[in-house]
């Protein structure tokens, strides 16, 4: 793995090393004083490499099939989770936000845009969504109109889903993440852009986890259809 570029190495050094478990402090503080030196950081790369398995170390896994079940995953529960997301958003009056929702699906599925921009961009327009979605929402409280009911209700069988998908990506997404974060040269040659975006999904999780709960707090105070069969999904996820 020393044959990848050192300029690679950089790039992720920031974002995966200091959060590597197999690394030092004492190693890292060693070099503060002249990190601003880019010898003196290639220096720093070097003693990386040769101490992270995947990065000159030990062998590194193959995260090949583990990158193709994690991408299915995530391409089906984002897909309706958005689909979801749109519902409430024009339930909420929010009909700008609602087509940027749907731009979101229609990029997602055009595969002529790499796995790494689709995952960023669903990730980017899902998380959007929730803070409309939460901030309109006045903490579940909002009263809704009899025609934002029926939107409201559409909204809940692919959530439903969603959730359904995210109990299965979950813990595929955790595992994903450790050994990205252990064999970090490693991932960036087998998964290329996808290594800096699969970091990115626990946050991503937690944060549509947060605003299906708001939701199913609003769906019981407006009695909309479909609320119990949510709310018995929903429960799954503690």
């Amino acid at each position: 793995m020393k044959s990848i570029n050192k300029l690679n190495i950089f790039f992720l050094f920031s974002t995966l090393i200091f959060f590597n478990p197999h690394i030092s402090y004492a190693d890292q503080n060693s070099n503060e004083d002249t990190m601003d030196n880019l010898y003196a950081i290639g220096g720093l790369m070097d003693k990386v490499i040769d101490k992270v398995p995947g990065m000159g170390g030990g062998d590194a896994p193959d995260m090949g099939g583990q990158k193709t079940e994690l991408v299915k995953l995530f391409s089906e529960s984002s897909e309706y989770y958005m689909t979801a997301q749109a519902y409430l958003l024009k339930s909420l009056k929010k009909d700008e936000e609602a087509q940027k929702v749907l731009a979101g699906i229609e990029f997602a599925k055009n595969s002529k845009n790499s796995d790494a921009d689709r995952m960023a961009n669903s990730i980017k327009v899902s998380d959007d969504a929730s803070k409309v979605i939460e901030s309109s929402m006045k903490g579940g409280s909002i009263e809704l109109t009899a025609e934002s009911k029926v939107l409201y209700a559409q909204s809940l069988p692919p959530a439903g889903k969603g959730v359904i998908s995210t109990i299965k990506l979950g813990p595929v997404a955790q595992n994903m993440v450790a050994t990205i974060q252990a064999n970090p040269m490693s991932a960036l040659d087998q998964l290329g852009g996808l290594a800096k975006v699969i970091p990115k999904l626990p946050g991503y999780i937690s944060t549509l986890t947060n605003t299906m709960k708001l939701v199913l707090t609003a769906a019981k105070a407006n009695n909309v259809d479909g609320t119990k069969d949510f709310e018995a999904v929903l429960s799954d996820l503690d």
